[in-house]
């Protein structure tokens, strides 16, 4: 069993991974820390190829036309957290997997404001003067259809002057919780426009200004470009600062993480073949 007396943390910066891969990790990990056996995780990574991703209780042929999403090359994969789909694409992802304790120990949106602070100072590092959302926006037009994520913010996320630049979604399992987010370092939103099911041009065209309306990327606020190793690099730092992590554990995988991996990277494979046959 996993003890987190020095609030010990394993944070893993693993670059690119496929989309199965990449969400068979994060419930990999989930598991462990859920069971016992894994120590509290951070991950920071990319998608190769760019990937739809949809939230665990979405129906995917309402949310997207599968034969657009293959049409451009995308990947597509279930998340295990919950809201809507999104489009990784040329970003940072985070994934923050936790025990339901001490500092953790209150309630999702509690959970989404104490992981909100290193994610907010990592912008005000790099000279981006973002917030954090303090109330639940309504917008009626991102209402009328099933729209993506970024047509839309929550409360606890980051947004800068209204737009949103940072997406998250959350989920627990036992006393554990998997909580991922979207740090977009290039703003290519508006391409999930044209991934809708049946969508008409007026449709697309409304939904690509809604994008442009309410998303903004990290590179369009900077003069100088910042890339996936140097902004992952700032985050990491920004972690260990605001969750007062006293020592790093090695980023290896332990062995009964590499065997549950296995497991559900088949069962997610399998479960993506089903997407593109139907």
């Amino acid at each position: 069993m996993i003890k987190n007396s020095n609030n010990a943390w394993r944070i893993i910066i693993s670059g690119k991974m496929p989309p199965a891969e990449n969400m068979a990790l994060d419930k990999a990990i989930l598991k462990g820390v859920a069971q016992g056996n894994s120590p509290n995780t951070i991950r920071i990574y990319d998608w190769d190829p760019p990937t739809v991703s949809f939230g665990y209780h979405q129906k995917i042929n309402e949310q997207i036309d599968l034969n657009k999403v293959i049409d451009n090359g995308f990947g597509i994969v279930r998340r295990p957290t919950g809201g809507r789909a999104v489009l990784h694409f040329d970003e940072v992802t985070y994934a923050v997997v936790a025990k339901n304790a001490k500092e953790f120990s209150g309630s999702i949106l509690d959970v989404y404001k104490k992981i909100a602070n290193p994610l907010l100072h990592s912008l005000h590092k790099i000279n981006i003067n973002a917030s954090i959302t303090s109330s639940l926006p309504h917008d009626s037009k991102s209402q009328k259809w099933h729209s993506p994520c970024f047509s839309s913010s929550s409360k606890y996320e980051i947004n800068y002057h209204g737009k949103k630049i940072i997406g998250s979604a959350q989920v627990r399992k036992n006393d554990a919780f998997l909580q991922h987010g979207s740090i977009l370092l290039n703003n290519n939103q508006e391409k999930m426009a044209d991934l809708l099911p049946g969508s008409n041009a007026e449709k697309r065209k409304i939904m690509k200004k809604l994008l442009a309306r309410k998303t903004v990327s990290i590179n369009q606020l900077l003069d100088k470009q910042i890339g996936f190793e140097k902004f992952s690099a700032i985050l990491k730092s920004n972690f260990v600062i605001d969750f007062n992590i006293n020592e790093l554990l090695p980023e290896n995988l332990l062995d009964e993480e590499m065997e549950t991996y296995y497991a559900v990277l088949e069962e997610m494979k399998n479960e993506i073949r089903s997407y593109k046959k139907s």
